[in-house]
């Protein structure tokens, strides 16, 4: 198992941001089946307000 960089970008007070995962190598995927699993140390915390008027 590999672990991928990723970064948040955005967000403000409450809201959480965009969370970006950055794809593997081209070398290190199979040609015929890649999966990838996310694993996380806690609940998700979604966003729940609105946007802009």
């Amino acid at each position: 198992m590999t672990e991928l960089r990723h970064r948040v970008i955005g967000g403000l007070h409450e809201a959480v941001g965009v969370l970006w995962i950055d794809p593997p190598a081209e070398s290190d995927l199979d040609p015929h089946a890649t999966v990838l699993a996310v694993e996380l140390d806690g609940e998700l915390k979604l966003y729940r307000g609105s946007g802009r008027f």
